[in-house]
């Protein structure tokens, strides 16, 4: 009786751990979280902004990830530019 008890109580630990580590896998994930590139891209302002304010200048810096998690959590269609 206890031991099946162990074992149950194992198994959930480890799906609840499971369950977990995949949710971390897509976090950041681009292909999910970008919408589609405008086809007249690049014209040369918004080579600016994407660097000033892109997803690789945002992922580059801790501040710069946690400005795109806050974005994630709140549901913003448009991540980052």
């Amino acid at each position: 009786m206890l031991q099946g008890m162990l074992k149950r109580t194992c198994l959930a630990v480890a799906n609840t751990a499971q369950t977990l580590i995949s949710r971390d896998k897509h976090a950041f994930n681009r292909a999910l979280l970008k919408p589609k590139v405008r086809c007249h891209f690049p014209k040369p302002m918004e080579v600016k902004r994407i660097n000033v304010h892109g997803w690789e200048a945002r992922m580059s810096t801790p501040e710069g990830r946690r400005v795109l998690m806050n974005r994630i959590l709140r549901g913003r269609h448009n991540i980052s530019h």
